[in-house]
């Protein structure tokens, strides 16, 4: 997929190398997370740009995925902490078999929390079935 395909998935999409740098970061997460995605690339995700995401239930997940040998899906919800209110998520962590990255996808609620997580659960898992 091109860069404007990935930028336009209904999910957000962070492509982590195995250390947690962040080397894709998709226009869709930048608005959810109202970051300016070009500033991320580069930035370590659990250090830099979420340091709430420090905890065995989310890093440490990360960490055994990207541990070698690592490799297929874990998916999970979270709750994200942000100046503006919390946000319940759907997180999956892809890596193929000895690939050097991890595919972070988020799926947000509709309109902000209004919605049920489920409701966009289909986009999130269409999504994952995609390569990148």
């Amino acid at each position: 997929m091109g860069r404007d395909e990935i930028d336009a998935l209904p999910v957000g999409i962070i492509t982590l190398d195995l250390d947690g740098t962040i080397l894709r970061y998709n226009q869709t997460e930048a608005g959810y997370s109202r970051r300016h995605a070009p500033a991320q690339v580069g930035r370590n995700f659990f250090r830099d740009v979420a340091p709430c995401t420090q905890d065995a239930g989310f890093q440490g997940r990360f960490e055994a995925l990207a541990a070698p040998g690592g490799h297929g899906t874990v998916e999970f919800e979270y709750q994200f902490h942000f100046p503006w209110g919390s946000e319940r998520v759907l997180i999956s962590f892809m890596r193929a078999p000895d690939a050097p990255r991890i595919q972070l996808l988020i799926t947000w609620p509709a309109e902000q929390g209004k919605a049920p997580l489920d409701a966009s659960a289909n986009a999130h898992r269409r999504a994952r079935s995609r390569r990148y």
